[in-house]
């Protein structure tokens, strides 16, 4: 089993020089590490680390839910979870927002939903306050049986006419959320094993960037899974 939380290494530091590394107490166990789909640049490679456990949380905070439906050929109904928080922080006296990833363990049945349809996850804070509802989109239906997949919504506020795709543009990170899904032996499909967010709290370089001259920006989503392949043999 892969740790949701590894100790980092000294040349993985975000501010340019080595960090002692900790064990930490709160070691979460998920079966595997979320896979990639980012490019080698500096937000591909923050949430890849994020994601799969290679920097170490500055602190945690419990007492966050989350409450997870989905609509198709068919409505299950919505339960609420708890929900693990852990800040991060990037750089000491910077101004770049602080990130925080969500975490949610589904348990061993995880949640099932319909081979096409919305998933929607809703986070509230400690407060009750929703923090952000995530709606994705989605279409499972060539599914096989015994598979697993996964699809990553990132929602990126950025020039309202570049493509996310873009190397060049201008774009930051403010929701992502990662979702697991598998088949069963009779084709059932399930949320499995936990699902991870990423939210980064308002940023002034939005407000910043409102006032590049002859830009107009936005908050975008785009969802992505795997495609070569698009599914693989349930582990």
């Amino acid at each position: 089993r892969k740790a949701l939380f590894e100790a980092q290494s000294p040349e993985e530091s975000e501010c340019g020089s080595p960090k002692k590394k900790k064990q930490d107490p709160r070691r979460l166990l998920s079966t595997s590490a979320p896979a990639s789909i980012s490019g080698n640049n500096l937000l591909g490679n923050f949430e890849e680390s994020v994601l799969n456990g290679r920097l170490e949380p500055a602190s945690t905070v419990e007492g966050f839910t989350a409450e997870i439906g989905a609509s198709g050929s068919f409505h299950p109904k919505h339960l609420t979870f708890p929900v693990t928080v852990f800040f991060y922080t990037l750089c000491e006296n910077s101004n770049v927002a602080t990130p925080y990833l969500s975490h949610i363990n589904l348990g061993k049945k995880g949640y099932r939903v319909p081979d096409k349809g919305t998933i929607q996850l809703t986070l509230f804070n400690p407060l009750g306050t929703v923090v952000k509802m995530f709606v994705v989109m989605y279409d499972l239906s060539d599914m096989p049986p015994n598979s697993q997949t996964f699809l990553r919504q990132r929602t990126l506020y950025m020039p309202s006419d570049e493509s996310d795709s873009h190397e060049d543009a201008q774009k930051w990170l403010r929701y992502l959320i990662h979702l697991r899904l598998a088949s069963s032996k009779s084709g059932k499909i399930y949320l499995h094993t936990d699902v991870r967010m990423i939210i980064f709290r308002k940023s002034d370089l939005d407000t910043a960037a409102d006032h590049e001259s002859g830009k107009g920006f936005e908050l975008r989503s785009f969802t992505r899974g795997p495609t070569n392949p698009k599914f693989s043999l349930r582990k």
